[in-house]
């Protein structure tokens, strides 16, 4: 019965009291649906945004937003390589056009991948097409393995080989990998290839010989210049003082000749014309504009992506999760509606101290019995079986004391009725009492299913081994291996789609399983 007649509804009064209260409701709709949309939103962002607390990513509605996510993403996020590769902004786009198809040529030892995999990441532009082009070369991951001699355990763990031209004494690991890496970087488009640059090996020569200390360098190589990014490169064939010769000449030695002999500066001279700026920055530029809907497709939905790859890599904890789910569904809809049937239907003397135990069990965290609980399991030898998941929480205390109550509701001439058709005991337990019942116990097969799907601790204690791990568990282990925190934002928010539409799908049930019980 409501509170307000329809009559009285009419009244001013009452329409304004009405309003404020759907109005605070609706505040506080808003402030518990807050967070979610922002986590939604934060695995929609990447290493330069991901701190932001705005709901719509900055680069959505930005284009130098996205540019700047844009240009970090290219150079996995090197601070020094964005800023020495800032050449050529107002280029013509005659002159960009020319850049392109000078890269498109160029060797592949004369250029560096870009949209690498950050320090800080897991996963990039880069590394997704070289996992593309792995799977489309090999049948299996075992072929790959027996291939490269590694140890993969999928597509996604293979490790893209290292390419630091800058470092004097790095030479490449010789094997099919590396050929591969070589067959695929040729496969790249343009915007993939970063030019070695003389200058730009130079620059990180002076910045790790004087250790990023700009005071130390020498006058006659700084110029103008006021950070390492902005140095030129001096004539490496004139003669200089001996301080300065011995630092040419170190110089010189640590460069693989080819970028001393034949540098890229030279060669696109020779492409295009004398004292021509490399457009490096115009270029990308060109390209973002031409592909700003495709970028921020990507950018959006990269983390989500990777933690569908993730989770199908480890493919089982989806089967366990189903599986731990439907078995403490199935456990606790056995074990307690028989229980609180039994204390309903065959009261004793001690049924209310049997409640009142049933009752204490509630005052304790779940927390509290999870070592006494891991201790019984192992004298049983339980640990790392199904078993150890579902059935210490087989029997709950609160579920036995709803039913009970839900039990004694019910009308007692059913039950005599039944009892003088002959029917027994199991017969009117299941053709009276649990089809009458069906609302409270799909509540309480809601309830079992939000704890065995979000249950991650103990699942993790008496279930070590990996084959039985559910989802929590690898979303768990996904956040302690470094992951960043869009990432483990998309993974939370994938994690909360079947919870959220279970919701969806059973808010009749709920309404019905936990306001029928006041009503009877």
């Amino acid at each position: 019965m409501s509170l307000i007649g329809p009559v009285g509804r009419k009244r001013p009064r009452a329409r304004i009291a009405m309003a404020t209260l759907y109005l605070l409701l609706s505040l506080g709709a808003i402030t518990t649906l807050y967070p979610f949309v922002l986590m939604v939103s934060t695995g929609l962002k990447g290493p330069t945004d991901q701190a932001d607390t705005s709901i719509v990513p900055k680069y959505v509605t930005s284009d130098d937003e996205l540019l700047t996510k844009y240009i970090d993403d290219r150079y996995a996020g090197d601070k020094f390589n964005i800023a020495s590769n800032n050449t050529g902004s107002t280029s013509s786009p005659v002159v960009v056009g020319a850049y392109r198809r000078f890269v498109e040529q160029l060797q592949p030892d004369y250029w560096q991948a870009g949209f690498r995999t950050a320090p800080n990441q897991v996963t990039s532009r880069l590394a997704v097409e070289y996992h593309k082009f792995l799977r489309k070369h090999y049948a299996t991951i075992e072929k790959l393995n027996e291939t490269y001699i590694e140890e993969n355990v999928g597509f996604q763990t293979v490790d893209m080989p290292a390419e630091p031209f800058d470092l004097p004494k790095w030479q490449p690991t010789p094997g099919m990998k590396w050929l591969d890496w070589q067959h695929f970087k040729m496969s790249l488009p343009e915007e993939f290839r970063i030019p070695v640059r003389t200058r730009w090996l130079w620059q990180r020569f002076l910045a790790a010989k004087y250790k990023n200390q700009m005071a130390s360098v020498p006058a006659e190589f700084t110029g103008r210049a006021k950070a390492f990014y902005e140095l030129e490169v001096p004539n490496l064939s004139g003669s200089y003082p001996a301080p300065m010769a011995a630092v040419i000449q170190e110089f010189k030695s640590k460069q693989k000749p080819r970028f001393l002999e034949n540098p890229v500066e030279d060669q696109w001279e020779r492409f295009v014309g004398p004292n021509a700026e490399m457009p490096i920055r115009a270029a990308d530029m060109a390209f973002l504009d031409a592909n700003r809907s495709s970028t921020r497709r990507e950018f959006a939905w990269r983390n989500y992506a990777y933690v569908l790859d993730y989770i199908l890599l480890n493919g089982r904890a989806v089967w366990n999760t189903l599986l731990f789910c439907f078995l403490s569904i199935v456990t606790q809809l056995t074990v307690n509606p028989i229980a609180a049937y039994a204390l309903s239907r065959y009261p004793i003397r001690a049924s209310g101290k049997i409640l009142m135990f049933l009752l204490a069990t509630m005052a304790f965290p779940a927390e509290v019995a999870m070592i006494p609980s891991f201790l019984l399991l192992k004298d049983l030898g339980l640990l790392n079986t199904f078993a150890a998941l579902v059935l210490p929480g087989a029997a709950s205390g609160y579920m036995i004391f709803l039913l009970k109550g839900f039990f004694d509701s019910l009308p007692q001439e059913l039950f005599e009725a039944g009892a003088i058709d002959g029917a027994k005991e199991t017969t009117m337990m299941l053709r009276i009492a649990f089809p009458m019942s069906t609302p409270v116990l799909g509540y309480l097969a809601l309830l079992a299913f939000m704890g065995s799907y979000g249950a991650f601790i103990y699942a993790f204690l008496v279930a070590q081994d990996q084959k039985i791990w559910t989802l929590m568990v690898w979303i768990f282990q996904l956040q302690n291996s470094a992951a960043p925190k869009a990432v483990i934002m998309a993974a939370l928010t994938l994690a909360a789609v079947p919870t959220l539409a279970v919701f969806l799908c059973a808010q009749r049930v709920i309404m019905r399983g936990i306001v029928l019980p006041g009503e009877k």
